[in-house]
């Protein structure tokens, strides 16, 4: 039996908020610029979400809750670690794709603490980080990986696919000035970079291909 659809109103709400807080950040993201841009009145805001928190962790969800499940099955397949790694790569290059808003809302929420993530927010994020540091755990006791702290070793491979999406207006800003050369590649071309990139970064010196 097919789950039962959601209303239509309430997708349209989620990517209207999506925009004011990815443009404003939380504090300044005004509910009644979301009913504006979603076509809706406050009072259907209030109907699917309790208040702006709700929305903006309903936001945050909508990513993370998806990536997470991806990674826990990519952890479970009976693969090498690297595989395993490399499937993560590539869950995450296709998560920031498909929420072209949601490094922007990130970003914003980091530059302030923090703050807005409520405890079921920080869960689902430290799921994905769980995985990821079992992963290289893994890959370490198979003679796969080297030592490394889990953090660094995580935010390693997060940081070159956020720095990477985040500047897209400025490459292309750069490069329609003539300043630099710096296209857009595609999505294949950014996920074997970023695999190669997380193996050699993860490899035993006698081991780097």
């Amino acid at each position: 039996m097919a789950p039962p659809r959601r209303p239509a109103s309430r997708d349209r709400i989620l990517e209207a908020a999506s925009a004011e807080f990815a443009a404003r950040g939380f504090a300044a993201a005004g509910v009644d610029r979301i009913a504006r841009r979603a076509r809706v009145n406050k009072a259907m805001i209030y109907y699917h979400f309790d208040n702006k928190l709700a929305l903006y962790t309903a936001i945050l969800r909508e990513v993370y809750l998806p990536v997470g499940d991806r990674v826990v099955s990519i952890a479970a397949c009976h693969v090498s670690a690297r595989a395993k790694l490399d499937g993560v790569v590539e869950a995450l290059v296709e998560a920031t794709g498909e929420h072209p808003l949601f490094l922007p809302i990130l970003m914003r929420e980091l530059a302030e603490g923090g703050r807005h993530l409520g405890q079921d927010t920080l869960q689902l994020m430290g799921r994905i980080f769980g995985v990821v540091s079992g992963i290289i755990a893994e890959g370490v006791d198979q003679g796969e990986f080297v030592p490394m702290h889990p953090a660094l070793a995580y935010f390693s491979l997060l940081g070159p696919l956020v720095m990477f999406r985040m500047s897209a207006p400025v490459r292309e800003r750069m490069t329609k000035l003539g300043i630099a050369q710096l296209p857009d590649v595609d999505r294949n071309m950014l996920v074997n970079h970023l695999q190669a990139t997380a193996r050699r970064m993860l490899a035993r010196s006698t081991d780097v291909d």
